[in-house]
């Protein structure tokens, strides 16, 4: 039993710690997306003059500027998924929190590994299955340097606050 709730407890840590670089990531993509958009239409719009002797050069500006409008859905989620994906990062620290003081209470044989067992299964039925139906409905990526830094994070709590 203690190497399921450790086991599960790191697996959930380290889902909550790259959700949290995640939707930071979606945050400043977002921002430099739109910092993008403002420059290659304000260089269309107020070059205008010095663009007019050879026109097609604006035209590709604002043609990529509306292609970029077009897609930004498809590369940056929206608010309301960013939402989401936050509602899912609070669903992870609850039920790290649930786990980890289950972990110190089992650790300090404050509780049995049958009443352990009773309450890891209740909470793993509980809060595991929704986290699992949001997390399956939002379809989040992985990336791998986002992955490698959740990791170091997670490694960095364990180390500091259970070794």
């Amino acid at each position: 039993m203690r190497e399921k709730i450790w086991f599960e407890m790191v697996q959930i840590k380290f889902g909550e710690k790259y959700l949290a670089l995640y939707i930071s990531l979606q945050y400043q993509l977002k921002k430099y997306f739109k910092i993008a958009t403002l420059v290659f239409s304000g260089s269309g719009i107020l070059g205008w003059k010095l663009w007019q002797p050879i026109a097609w050069i604006a035209l590709i500006f604002i043609a990529f500027v509306q292609i970029l409008s077009l897609i930004e859905n498809q590369i940056i989620r929206s608010d309301k998924e960013v939402a989401d994906i936050s509602k899912l990062r609070e669903l992870y620290l609850t039920y790290f929190n649930k786990l980890e003081k289950l972990w110190v209470d089992f650790d300090s044989t404050e509780v049995t590994e049958k009443d352990a067992s009773k309450i890891f299964y209740s909470y793993r039925s509980n809060e595991h299955q929704s986290i699992e139906s949001l997390d399956d409905k939002l379809g989040i990526k992985k990336w791998k340097k986002l992955k490698i830094k959740a990791d170091i994070e997670t490694r960095h709590y364990f180390n500091t606050y259970h070794s």
